[in-house]
C-alpha cells in the first residue's frame, strides 16, 4: 500500500509540473487593450491552479505545496521538462543494454550452461584449446597452395637512400658540410643529410638542380644522370663507388673494427653500374688526386 501511494505521489509530482508550467505561460502572456481573450486567459490560468491543488491534495503525499511553490517559478527552471524528477545520485545510471552480463558458465543445470557449458558432448570443439591451426580447410588444398605465385625476389636488387640536391645545397650554405672537402656517405650520414640506416647506400636526385652552384667532390652509390649534369655544370664531380653490407658498415662504424676488411668488388651483374670500388676506412681526398 506504500509503494502505491508512492507511485500515486510521483504522478502528481509530473502531471503538476506540467500543468504548472502551462499555467506559468499563461500568466506571462499579459492581454493587450481591448482584448475580448483576457478573461479566458485567466481563467484557464485559475483553472489550472485549481487543478494542481486538487490533484496534489487526492495524492495524500504533500505534493500540492511542492508544485504550487514550483508553478511560480520561471520556465527556465525546468530544461528538461520531459523528466519526471530532476537528477540525483540515486536515480542516474547507464542507458538500457548499455552493459551486459557476462555468460557464467558451470553453474549447475538450472542456469541453462552448467555441465558441458553450452559446448555439447565431445568432439573437437569442446576440447580446450582444440582449434585447428590458420589455414586449416578440413584436409582440402588450402587457399595459399591453390592460389599461384606472382613474381619473385630479385637477388640483385639493392635500395638506396635518396639524397636530392636541394638539400645537399641547404646543408652546405648551412655550414654543416665543407663543399672544399671530398664528400661521401659517411658524411652525408654523420651531418645528417640522410637517414642512419643506410641499407645498401645513397643515390643523389636531381631534385633542386637549378640552383645548385657549388663545385663539390662527391662518392656515391647511384646518381640520377640531372644530378650529374648540374654538379659537373658547377665545377664538381661524382664517383659510383661500390660497397657491400661490410663495407659499408666499416665505412660509417670504423670504431667497431680492429681490423678494417679489404674492399668488394662488385659481382659482375653490377659492374655496369659502377666506376669504382669503395675505399676503406673513408678516403679524404678524390680518387683523381690519388692516381
Amino acid at each position: 500500500e506504500r509503494e502505491r501511494e508512492r507511485g500515486r505521489g510521483r504522478e502528481a509530482m509530473v502531471l503538476g509540473r506540467l500543468l504548472a508550467r502551462a499555467g506559468c505561460e499563461l500568466l506571462r502572456r499579459r492581454p493587450l487593450a481591448g482584448d475580448a481573450q483576457a478573461p479566458l486567459v485567466s481563467a484557464a490560468a485559475a483553472a489550472s491552479f485549481g487543478a494542481i491543488g486538487a490533484f496534489g491534495l487526492r495524492a495524500g503525499v504533500g505534493a500540492a505545496p511542492r508544485l504550487l511553490a514550483t508553478s511560480a517559478a520561471p520556465a527556465a527552471d525546468f530544461p528538461f521538462p520531459e523528466l519526471s524528477e530532476p537528477m540525483k545520485l540515486n536515480n542516474i545510471g547507464d542507458n538500457p543494454g548499455a552493459r551486459k552480463k557476462r555468460k557464467r558458465v558451470g553453474r549447475g543445470i538450472g542456469s541453462g550452461h552448467g555441465k558441458t557449458c553450452g559446448r555439447g558432448h565431445k568432439g573437437q570443439k569442446s576440447r580446450s584449446g582444440g582449434k585447428p591451426r590458420l589455414g586449416f580447410e578440413g584436409g582440402q588444398t588450402p587457399m595459399r597452395l591453390r592460389l599461384p605465385r606472382r613474381g619473385f625476389n630479385n637477388p640483385f636488387r639493392r635500395q638506396y637512400q635518396w639524397l636530392n640536391l636541394y638539400r645537399l645545397d641547404e646543408w652546405i650554405k648551412q655550414g654543416r658540410i665543407d663543399p672544399s672537402k671530398l664528400i661521401t656517405m659517411k658524411t652525408l650520414r654523420d651531418t645528417g643529410a640522410v637517414s642512419s640506416k643506410i641499407l645498401d647506400g645513397v643515390k643523389v636526385l636531381g631534385g633542386g638542380h637549378e640552383v645548385f652552384d657549388h663545385k663539390i667532390a662527391l662518392e656515391v652509390s647511384s646518381c640520377s644522370e640531372l644530378a650529374r649534369q648540374a654538379i659537373e655544370k658547377a665545377g664538381g664531380q661524382v664517383h659510383l663507388v661500390y660497397y657491400n653490407k661490410l663495407g659499408l658498415k666499416a665505412l660509417h662504424k670504423p670504431h667497431r673494427f680492429d681490423v678494417t676488411p679489404f674492399p668488394a668488388r662488385p659481382p659482375p651483374k653490377l659492374r655496369p653500374y659502377f666506376e669504382y670500388v669503395g675505399r676503406l676506412p673513408a678516403p679524404d681526398t678524390p680518387i683523381n688526386d690519388t692516381a
